[in-house]
Protein backbone atom coordinates (compact mmCIF):
# COMPACT_ATOMS: atom_id res chain seq x y z
CA UNK A 1 0.00 0.00 0.00
CA UNK A 2 2.50 2.47 0.92
CA UNK A 3 4.84 1.38 -2.14
CA UNK A 4 1.36 2.14 -4.27
CA UNK A 5 1.08 5.47 -3.19
CA UNK A 6 4.76 6.44 -3.29
CA UNK A 7 4.43 5.82 -6.85
CA UNK A 8 1.23 7.97 -7.48
CA UNK A 9 3.55 10.77 -5.55
CA UNK A 10 6.34 10.04 -7.91
CA UNK A 11 4.27 10.10 -10.94
CA UNK A 12 2.46 13.61 -9.93
CA UNK A 13 5.91 15.15 -9.19
CA UNK A 14 7.48 13.27 -12.89
CA UNK A 15 4.32 15.15 -14.05
CA UNK A 16 4.77 18.47 -12.78
CA UNK A 17 8.34 18.71 -13.67
CA UNK A 18 7.72 17.72 -17.59
CA UNK A 19 4.76 20.77 -17.21
CA UNK A 20 7.62 23.10 -15.76
CA UNK A 21 10.01 22.21 -18.77
CA UNK A 22 7.33 22.24 -21.22
CA UNK A 23 6.18 25.58 -20.09
CA UNK A 24 9.60 27.02 -19.98
CA UNK A 25 9.88 25.95 -23.49
CA UNK A 26 6.89 27.34 -24.12
CA UNK A 27 7.69 30.60 -22.71
CA UNK A 28 10.57 30.67 -24.00
CA UNK A 29 10.28 30.63 -27.42
CA UNK A 30 7.09 33.02 -27.14
CA UNK A 31 10.27 35.40 -25.55
CA UNK A 32 12.48 35.00 -27.86
CA UNK A 33 9.93 35.60 -30.94
CA UNK A 34 8.84 38.53 -29.60
CA UNK A 35 12.39 39.60 -28.86
CA UNK A 36 13.41 39.35 -32.56
CA UNK A 37 9.90 40.67 -34.01
CA UNK A 38 10.59 44.06 -35.47
CA UNK A 39 7.58 46.67 -35.27
CA UNK A 40 5.92 47.42 -38.32
CA UNK A 41 7.97 48.71 -41.43
CA UNK A 42 7.45 52.62 -40.93
CA UNK A 43 8.87 53.12 -43.91
CA UNK A 44 6.98 54.81 -47.40
CA UNK A 45 9.20 53.99 -50.52
CA UNK A 46 8.94 55.21 -53.85
CA UNK A 47 10.59 54.82 -57.42
CA UNK A 48 12.79 52.60 -58.23
CA UNK A 49 16.67 53.59 -57.24
CA UNK A 50 18.79 53.14 -60.94
CA UNK A 51 22.44 52.10 -60.13
CA UNK A 52 23.35 52.94 -56.98
CA UNK A 53 27.20 53.40 -56.64
CA UNK A 54 28.95 51.27 -53.85
CA UNK A 55 31.41 53.26 -51.43
CA UNK A 56 33.88 50.85 -49.48
CA UNK A 57 35.42 51.54 -46.17
CA UNK A 58 38.96 49.57 -45.32
CA UNK A 59 41.02 47.91 -48.35
CA UNK A 60 39.61 44.71 -46.75
CA UNK A 61 36.26 46.34 -47.62
CA UNK A 62 34.78 46.43 -44.84
CA UNK A 63 31.66 48.45 -44.62
CA UNK A 64 29.38 48.65 -47.74
CA UNK A 65 27.69 52.51 -47.97
CA UNK A 66 25.19 54.17 -50.49
CA UNK A 67 25.12 57.77 -51.03
CA UNK A 68 21.84 59.59 -49.46
CA UNK A 69 20.89 63.41 -50.26
CA UNK A 70 18.16 65.42 -48.62
CA UNK A 71 16.14 67.83 -50.39
CA UNK A 72 17.82 71.18 -50.60
CA UNK A 73 21.01 70.24 -49.84
CA UNK A 74 24.27 69.84 -51.69
CA UNK A 75 26.20 67.34 -49.18
CA UNK A 76 26.35 63.92 -50.07
CA UNK A 77 25.89 61.66 -47.47
CA UNK A 78 25.96 57.70 -46.72
CA UNK A 79 24.34 55.25 -44.64
CA UNK A 80 25.86 51.73 -43.92
CA UNK A 81 23.49 49.09 -46.15
CA UNK A 82 23.11 46.60 -43.24
CA UNK A 83 20.57 43.84 -44.25
CA UNK A 84 21.03 42.10 -40.21
CA UNK A 85 19.72 45.62 -38.79
CA UNK A 86 15.68 44.88 -39.29
CA UNK A 87 15.49 48.96 -39.52
CA UNK A 88 16.71 51.83 -41.06
CA UNK A 89 17.83 54.82 -38.96
CA UNK A 90 20.02 57.15 -38.03
CA UNK A 91 22.80 57.97 -35.99
CA UNK A 92 21.98 60.67 -33.42
CA UNK A 93 25.01 61.94 -32.95
CA UNK A 94 25.62 62.69 -36.91
CA UNK A 95 22.82 63.87 -37.66
CA UNK A 96 22.56 67.18 -35.13
CA UNK A 97 23.81 69.69 -38.62
CA UNK A 98 21.54 68.10 -41.15
CA UNK A 99 18.33 70.13 -41.63
CA UNK A 100 16.42 67.66 -43.47
CA UNK A 101 16.21 65.60 -40.45
CA UNK A 102 13.17 66.76 -37.53
CA UNK A 103 13.68 65.18 -34.08
CA UNK A 104 10.21 65.02 -32.00
CA UNK A 105 9.98 62.34 -29.27
CA UNK A 106 13.27 60.15 -29.54
CA UNK A 107 11.56 59.61 -33.37
CA UNK A 108 12.99 60.91 -36.47
CA UNK A 109 11.31 62.67 -39.34
CA UNK A 110 12.96 62.71 -42.98
CA UNK A 111 12.94 62.81 -46.45
CA UNK A 112 16.30 61.49 -48.29
CA UNK A 113 16.40 60.23 -51.94
CA UNK A 114 19.03 56.87 -52.95
CA UNK A 115 19.32 57.29 -56.44
CA UNK A 116 15.95 57.71 -57.56
CA UNK A 117 14.42 55.91 -54.58
CA UNK A 118 12.49 58.55 -52.43
CA UNK A 119 12.34 57.47 -48.46
CA UNK A 120 10.67 58.83 -45.96
CA UNK A 121 8.91 58.32 -42.38
CA UNK A 122 7.57 60.30 -39.70
CA UNK A 123 8.92 57.41 -37.73
CA UNK A 124 12.96 57.22 -38.32
CA UNK A 125 14.36 55.36 -34.75
CA UNK A 126 17.79 57.32 -33.25
CA UNK A 127 20.80 55.09 -32.12
CA UNK A 128 23.10 56.81 -29.82
CA UNK A 129 26.29 56.18 -32.09
CA UNK A 130 28.65 57.92 -34.47
CA UNK A 131 30.41 61.15 -34.12
CA UNK A 132 29.18 65.09 -35.39
CA UNK A 133 31.43 64.61 -38.53
CA UNK A 134 31.18 68.12 -40.04
CA UNK A 135 35.17 68.23 -40.66
CA UNK A 136 35.01 64.47 -42.07
CA UNK A 137 35.25 63.88 -45.66
CA UNK A 138 32.70 60.94 -45.85
CA UNK A 139 29.73 61.51 -43.46
CA UNK A 140 28.28 58.39 -42.11
CA UNK A 141 24.66 59.42 -41.02
CA UNK A 142 22.85 55.95 -40.28
CA UNK A 143 21.99 52.40 -41.25
CA UNK A 144 19.76 51.25 -44.14
CA UNK A 145 18.11 47.96 -42.67
CA UNK A 146 16.43 45.02 -44.28
CA UNK A 147 13.02 47.36 -44.12
CA UNK A 148 13.99 48.80 -47.21
CA UNK A 149 13.40 45.25 -48.80
CA UNK A 150 10.52 44.00 -47.43
CA UNK A 151 8.04 43.41 -50.04
CA UNK A 152 10.39 44.44 -52.75
CA UNK A 153 12.98 43.57 -55.70
CA UNK A 154 16.31 44.24 -54.62
CA UNK A 155 19.77 43.57 -56.53
CA UNK A 156 23.11 44.06 -54.55
CA UNK A 157 25.41 43.83 -57.38
CA UNK A 158 28.63 43.32 -55.79
CA UNK A 159 30.84 42.05 -58.76
CA UNK A 160 29.79 45.80 -60.57
CA UNK A 161 29.59 47.75 -57.12
CA UNK A 162 26.17 48.74 -57.50
CA UNK A 163 22.95 48.79 -55.76
CA UNK A 164 19.35 48.71 -57.50
CA UNK A 165 16.35 49.50 -55.20
CA UNK A 166 12.51 48.67 -55.59
CA UNK A 167 13.21 46.89 -59.25
CA UNK A 168 9.73 47.20 -61.00
CA UNK A 169 10.38 43.91 -62.37
CA UNK A 170 12.99 40.12 -62.16
CA UNK A 171 15.85 41.08 -64.11
CA UNK A 172 15.45 38.19 -66.98
CA UNK A 173 19.03 36.72 -66.28
CA UNK A 174 17.55 35.68 -63.12
CA UNK A 175 14.62 34.57 -64.11
CA UNK A 176 15.97 30.63 -64.42
CA UNK A 177 18.10 30.76 -61.45
CA UNK A 178 15.54 31.51 -58.29
CA UNK A 179 15.36 29.56 -55.36
CA UNK A 180 13.00 30.04 -52.28
CA UNK A 181 14.64 31.52 -48.99
CA UNK A 182 13.04 32.63 -45.86
CA UNK A 183 12.37 36.83 -45.13
CA UNK A 184 11.24 36.07 -41.34
CA UNK A 185 11.34 38.71 -38.70
CA UNK A 186 13.26 40.68 -41.65
CA UNK A 187 16.51 38.53 -42.22
CA UNK A 188 17.32 37.05 -44.94
CA UNK A 189 17.67 33.35 -44.06
CA UNK A 190 18.56 31.24 -46.99
CA UNK A 191 19.04 27.16 -47.20
CA UNK A 192 21.89 25.70 -49.10
CA UNK A 193 24.23 22.76 -49.20
CA UNK A 194 27.43 22.81 -47.22
CA UNK A 195 29.75 19.93 -47.77
CA UNK A 196 26.66 17.79 -48.94
CA UNK A 197 24.70 19.13 -45.78
CA UNK A 198 21.25 21.12 -45.84
CA UNK A 199 22.51 23.85 -43.82
CA UNK A 200 20.83 27.65 -43.22
CA UNK A 201 22.82 30.86 -43.44
CA UNK A 202 21.77 34.28 -42.47
CA UNK A 203 22.92 37.03 -45.43
CA UNK A 204 24.55 39.46 -43.17
CA UNK A 205 25.61 42.67 -45.42
CA UNK A 206 26.76 44.28 -42.33
CA UNK A 207 29.58 41.93 -41.95
CA UNK A 208 30.98 42.70 -44.97
CA UNK A 209 34.44 41.85 -44.49
CA UNK A 210 33.60 37.95 -44.05
CA UNK A 211 32.91 35.21 -45.98
CA UNK A 212 31.01 32.88 -43.15
CA UNK A 213 30.78 33.90 -39.49
CA UNK A 214 30.58 30.87 -37.70
CA UNK A 215 30.98 29.54 -33.57
CA UNK A 216 33.94 27.66 -32.68
CA UNK A 217 33.18 24.35 -33.17
CA UNK A 218 31.85 24.89 -37.25
CA UNK A 219 35.08 26.80 -37.38
CA UNK A 220 37.17 23.81 -36.10
CA UNK A 221 35.56 21.40 -38.95
CA UNK A 222 35.53 23.26 -41.66
CA UNK A 223 38.79 25.54 -41.51
CA UNK A 224 41.60 23.47 -43.44
CA UNK A 225 44.22 21.60 -40.73
CA UNK A 226 47.26 23.70 -40.55
CA UNK A 227 45.58 26.89 -41.31
CA UNK A 228 47.47 29.83 -40.19
CA UNK A 229 45.22 31.53 -38.13
CA UNK A 230 44.26 35.22 -39.13
CA UNK A 231 43.12 37.26 -35.59
CA UNK A 232 41.91 40.61 -35.58
CA UNK A 233 39.97 43.11 -33.17
CA UNK A 234 37.47 45.44 -34.30
CA UNK A 235 34.17 47.31 -32.45
CA UNK A 236 30.85 46.58 -33.38
CA UNK A 237 27.84 48.55 -31.98
CA UNK A 238 29.79 49.52 -29.19
CA UNK A 239 31.25 45.87 -28.69
CA UNK A 240 34.57 44.72 -28.86
CA UNK A 241 35.06 41.65 -31.04
CA UNK A 242 38.02 39.37 -31.67
CA UNK A 243 37.69 37.48 -34.79
CA UNK A 244 39.52 34.38 -35.57
CA UNK A 245 39.90 33.80 -39.31
CA UNK A 246 41.78 30.48 -40.89
CA UNK A 247 41.60 28.94 -44.81
CA UNK A 248 38.76 27.15 -45.73
CA UNK A 249 38.59 25.07 -48.91
CA UNK A 250 34.43 24.71 -49.45
CA UNK A 251 31.73 25.18 -51.47
CA UNK A 252 28.27 26.53 -50.68
CA UNK A 253 25.70 25.15 -53.12
CA UNK A 254 22.63 27.51 -53.66
CA UNK A 255 20.38 26.19 -56.19
CA UNK A 256 22.25 25.42 -59.04
CA UNK A 257 24.90 28.16 -58.06
CA UNK A 258 28.76 27.26 -56.82
CA UNK A 259 29.85 29.53 -54.47
CA UNK A 260 33.56 28.78 -53.45
CA UNK A 261 33.50 29.55 -49.68
CA UNK A 262 37.55 30.56 -48.60
CA UNK A 263 37.90 31.79 -45.26
CA UNK A 264 35.69 30.75 -42.43
CA UNK A 265 35.94 32.57 -39.00
CA UNK A 266 34.34 32.25 -35.55
CA UNK A 267 33.79 35.92 -32.99
CA UNK A 268 34.87 36.51 -29.57
CA UNK A 269 32.56 39.25 -28.38
CA UNK A 270 29.43 39.28 -29.79
CA UNK A 271 26.24 40.19 -27.32
CA UNK A 272 23.82 37.60 -25.69
CA UNK A 273 21.00 38.86 -28.00
CA UNK A 274 23.47 37.97 -30.90
CA UNK A 275 24.13 34.86 -30.12
CA UNK A 276 20.51 33.92 -29.24
CA UNK A 277 19.22 35.03 -32.16
CA UNK A 278 21.65 32.51 -33.88
CA UNK A 279 20.78 29.67 -32.01
CA UNK A 280 16.88 30.86 -31.50
CA UNK A 281 16.93 30.32 -35.93
CA UNK A 282 19.05 27.06 -35.76
CA UNK A 283 21.39 28.75 -38.16
CA UNK A 284 24.94 27.76 -39.46
CA UNK A 285 26.54 31.23 -39.80
CA UNK A 286 26.34 34.69 -41.33
CA UNK A 287 26.94 34.77 -44.47
CA UNK A 288 29.13 38.07 -45.27
CA UNK A 289 29.50 40.34 -48.68
CA UNK A 290 32.93 38.92 -48.98
CA UNK A 291 31.80 35.57 -50.14
CA UNK A 292 29.83 37.10 -52.92
CA UNK A 293 32.39 39.60 -54.17
CA UNK A 294 32.56 37.57 -57.41
CA UNK A 295 28.71 37.88 -57.61
CA UNK A 296 25.47 39.65 -58.40
CA UNK A 297 22.47 39.16 -55.47
CA UNK A 298 18.95 39.35 -56.53
CA UNK A 299 16.50 39.17 -53.91
CA UNK A 300 12.82 39.43 -53.96
CA UNK A 301 11.22 39.99 -50.78
CA UNK A 302 7.34 39.62 -51.83
CA UNK A 303 7.78 36.22 -53.32
CA UNK A 304 10.50 35.10 -51.24
CA UNK A 305 12.73 34.18 -54.05
CA UNK A 306 16.66 34.85 -54.29
CA UNK A 307 19.12 34.62 -57.28
CA UNK A 308 23.25 34.31 -57.33
CA UNK A 309 24.71 35.15 -60.47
Amino acid sequence: MLQEKNMKTFKKILIAIIAIVVLAVVGGYIYFDQKFTPEENYLTIENSSGEVPIKWLGIDKNVLLLPVKFPEDSTKYYMQFDTGSPYTLFYSNSIKAIKGILIENERAKASFQIGNTRIFSNEFKLFDYGKDEANDSIKIIGTLGADILENRKTMVNLRDNHVVINLPETPVEFRDKLVNFKFKKRKIIINASLNGTDEKFLYDSGTSAYELLTNKENWENLKSPNSKVTVEKSRSWGNTLTSYSAICKNTILLGDQKVSLNEVTYVEGFSNTQYMMMKFSRMTGMLGNKIFLKNCIYLDCRENKIGIN
